[in-house]
């Protein structure tokens, strides 16, 4: 072995990893992949988590589609106004027709039972037709998104895309397919005011979806795609050719065939203008109640109102009731129409225009006896004017019914438009040329009053410019049964029922009532001479006949009801007197004006309760709107039922029993000041001012009340309370020919409302006249109308409270009879239909005047 160390040997690492570049270079590519998948999940679970943040929780997504419609009911169960937002009515899978639920499908969604929440597929062919169009020509959203976009709201954004395909997985994860199906087909927009297939099947058809034909069915299903535009009642021509596309796309997929698609493209479709469920029936009454309800209850804690959750609203209102009401202050403000004048017709149009406007209106059965209809003026000549209502139907208005039309005339205007309210205004002219009042093309509104084989006779309306209310409600069951706040709810939604107007006499009861139970006497007697206090002499010189308290209200006198206001003032403080009203439901404070007892603010419900205390014999009446709130699930929110309500179930009643135990209704007034007030408002309808109530067979009491711009009657019977009330809103014309020389009272305009409402109520019924016994301390005493004292013979029975009886007699002319002889023969006192009273023996001992006493201090005519 040489000693040279021996040549190292070069070892080669052969690093297995190695694959040439290319090996690196994908090796790269995967790693950067790897990382890239593992951002973009990050990036899409970011996304995913930021659109879905704020998205609503669908585990009870049947609340958040649920129908959120209030249903107002009269008495009785009768539905009379709905309230929405949303209309909706729902109904379960198995009340939807199969035909209906293919006609939306093969609109909308065709593999609805195929795709999972989103289709893919369908989002591919979309996008390729839109490229080749140029356009969006098809859109591509499922019916599980079209109804998760009810939630995530329309806005035209990716974001809202995004939001909405989120929750259409999410549904489809959580739900079946016939659940999905049924929230749509209930909760989507058709267009009408319409959300959902039986609320769009009503307002267009109006028809349940079960009895929808094809036709129609086909329509509705063409009806999501631009609901605002394309729906039968806006563009019929256009939905018909959406109904088309629908029909062939049903026919292509097997599920009707070519013989039910020709029938279908055959039928006539017949589309109707949406309703209104709040204004036809009872508007007023059903307003203010919707208006109430809504301040009382407000917002839930989801933000919503609790009318749109949807309520049971049972209101007091009688539906019949109402009905009577209405037509009894429809005729007074027309009859005071006539009086007043023709103020010219309602419109001009051409023939074509008014066919087209009025043709929905229009019966096409032809026309009958009591119907009332727009017409249009054709033809006139000095004895009539020819009307028509369509192409094949016509009329005229004969001269001989239509003579009141003379020309209205309100007051004159100066050369700067202002009103002269000292001039006067048209009243009772008279017609004596229809070509004076009419003119072809004048549109005006008629009832037909007979239809002949030949000819057509028909009586113009006297459209009124008056407005009117009329307010009543049973004494017993409580509850305001009617309640009319104008002529006519399309003209004017202003509810008159609560508007402050000026009362005129029908104040004096409220001032009387509080004088009695101060303890005035009601046989007092007070000068009839000018009223004077400062300045101020409402009566001018006109001089009356000094009078009882009694006798003034019966016959509305002004001069001895000022000094009666005098005296209530003089024995009280203001604040007393303004609690006073308060006491009796007055909607407005009393002033405590001097005036006020010939007129003051007030509203006809406010009245309505003062007058209903007096009839209930000071007991607190029940003048409540509703009867019972119920949400949807049945909770009751609010009842106000009474005892004696004839339409409460068994379980109300007995509530209604414990919470009037516990709950009896207040006494406002004492029985004698009522009974006393209540026997004097009698005297007005026998003796006074309200003779025309006679002709009702009940007792009824009340009082009229009459200024230039307002004329009342309030009343009541043994069963209900009523107020009816016509006025001049603006003021701007009297009632009559001019503010001095009215000529238009409550007793000739006000008066006949009340009787012809009472009237229809009690027609056909028993007489029921029933005397009322007086309470134990009132009695009837026989008073001398010309001295205030008791009468020895004759006289005037007049009830009087126990102890606050006049304490002397009036004697004829000659020596009055001793006192032992009066004693030994007493004078015979009787009474208005119960038994007779005698006067204690205190009535037969000198005694001194009695501080109620009032006693003028003349006879003065001056």
């Amino acid at each position: 072995m040489s000693g040279r160390d021996p040549k190292p040997t070069r070892v080669h690492v052969v690093n297995r990893r190695s694959g040439g570049w290319f090996m690196t270079l994908l090796r790269s590519v995967v790693v950067l992949g790897l990382i890239g998948a593992i951002g973009g999940v990050a990036a899409i679970g970011g996304l995913y988590t930021y659109f879905a943040r704020e998205l609503p929780r669908l585990d009870d997504f049947e609340a958040l589609v649920r129908p959120g419609v209030t249903r107002f009911e009269a008495a009785d169960g009768q539905l009379v106004g709905e309230w929405y937002q949303q209309r909706r009515i729902q109904l379960r899978w198995d009340e939807l027709p199969r035909n209906l639920v293919l006609a939306f499908l093969a609109a909308e969604d065709s593999r609805f039972f195929s795709h999972a929440g989103v289709d893919l597929k369908g989002v591919v062919r979309a996008m390729v037709t839109n490229l080749r169009a140029g356009s969006i020509q098809q859109g591509a959203s499922t019916i599980t998104q079209q109804l998760a976009k009810t939630l995530v709201g329309s806005q035209r954004s990716y974001a809202r895309k995004v939001r909405e395909a989120i929750l259409a997985r999410r549904l489809e994860d959580l739900y079946s397919k016939q659940q999905i199906l049924t929230w749509y087909l209930n909760a989507i927009y058709l267009g009408h005011g319409s959300y959902g297939v039986q609320a769009a099947a009503q307002n267009y058809f109006r028809k349940d979806v079960w009895k929808l034909n094809l036709a129609e069915m086909a329509i509705l299903g063409g009806c999501p795609q631009s609901p605002s535009l394309v729906n039968p009642w806006k563009n019929l021509p256009a939905a018909k050719e959406r109904m088309a596309h629908i029909l062939k796309n049903m026919r292509k997929n097997g599920w009707i065939s070519e013989q039910e698609e020709a029938e279908a493209l055959a039928t006539h479709v017949e589309v109707f203008p949406i309703q209104d469920r709040l204004g036809d029936h009872i508007p007023h009454y059903t307003e203010h109640v919707r208006k109430a309800v809504a301040k009382r209850y407000g917002t839930k804690a989801t933000g919503r109102s609790w009318l749109e959750h949807g309520l049971k609203v049972s209101m007091a209102v009688e539906a019949a009731h109402q009905r009577k009401a209405s037509k009894a202050l429809s005729a007074g403000l027309e009859d005071l129409a006539k009086r007043q004048g023709y103020p010219g017709p309602l419109a001009r149009l051409d023939r074509e225009a008014f066919f087209e406007r009025s043709k929905r209106y229009v019966p096409s059965e032809g026309l009958r006896a009591g119907q009332r209809l727009l017409a249009r003026v054709t033809r006139v000549t000095d004895q009539s004017a020819q009307c028509e209502f369509s192409p094949t139907l016509a009329g005229y208005i004969p001269l001989s019914t239509t003579k009141w039309a003379g020309p209205y005339r309100g007051f004159p205007k100066d050369k700067k438009g202002r009103l002269d309210r000292t001039g006067k205004a048209s009243f009772k002219p008279r017609l004596k040329d229809m070509r004076t009042a009419f003119t072809v093309g004048d549109i005006v509104l008629v009832d037909v009053d007979s239809v002949g084989e030949t000819r057509t006779q028909l009586r113009l309306v006297a459209v009124p410019l008056m407005e009117g209310a009329l307010v009543s409600y049973p004494t017993v069951t409580g509850g305001v049964e009617a309640m009319v706040g104008s002529w006519d709810f399309d003209r004017s939604q202003v509810n008159r029922a609560f508007a402050l107007r000026q009362t005129g006499s029908t104040m004096k009861p409220i001032v009387y009532g509080k004088a009695y139970d101060l303890g005035l006497r009601p046989s007092s007697l007070f000068s009839g001479a000018p009223f004077r206090e400062g300045r101020y002499n409402p009566m001018g010189a006109k001089t009356k006949d000094d009078m009882l308290v009694w006798d003034a209200l019966t016959h509305s006198e002004n001069a001895v009801s000022l000094r009666v206001l005098r005296w209530v003032l003089d024995h009280t403080s203001l604040k007393d007197y303004q609690a006073w009203g308060k006491t009796l439901g007055l909607t407005h404070p009393l002033q405590g004006n001097i005036s006020e007892v010939l007129g003051g603010d007030q509203t006809p419900m406010g009245m309505a309760h003062a007058f209903g205390v007096y009839a209930l014999r000071g007991v607190e009446p029940s003048l409540h709107l509703v009867r019972k709130v119920s949400d949807r699930d049945g909770r009751v929110l609010e009842r106000n039922i009474e005892p004696s309500d004839p339409h409460a179930s068994f379980g109300d009643t007995l509530l209604a029993l414990w919470d009037d135990a516990l709950k009896p209704r207040k006494r406002q007034v004492s029985q004698e000041t009522a009974y006393l007030m209540k026997a004097n408002l009698r005297q007005a309808v026998e003796n006074g001012t309200a003779k025309r109530a006679k002709k009702l067979h009940q007792n009824v009491a009340g009082k009229t009340g009459t200024l230039p711009y307002d004329v009342w009657f309030d009343g009541f019977s043994n069963e209900r309370v009523a107020v009816a009330w016509i006025g001049a809103d603006r003021r701007e014309r009297p009632l009559g020919l001019s503010v001095r020389r009215n000529k238009v009272y409550g007793g000739d305009t006000a008066l006949p409302v009340f009787v012809d409402f009472m009237d229809a109520m009690d027609r056909g019924r028993p007489s029921l006249r029933v005397d009322e016994k007086p309470p134990e301390t009132v009695r009837f005493l026989r008073i001398d109308p010309e001295t205030g004292l008791l009468a020895t013979e004759g006289g005037q029975a007049i009830p009087h409270r126990k102890g606050s009886e006049p304490t002397q007699f009036s004697f004829e002319a000659g020596s009055p009879p001793s006192l032992s002889s009066l004693a030994e023969n007493p004078p015979s006192f009787s009474s208005l239909g119960v038994n007779p009273a005698r006067p204690n023996s205190s009535a037969l001992s000198p005694a001194a005047p009695s501080p109620c006493a009032v006693k003028p201090p003349t006879r003065s005519s001056d």
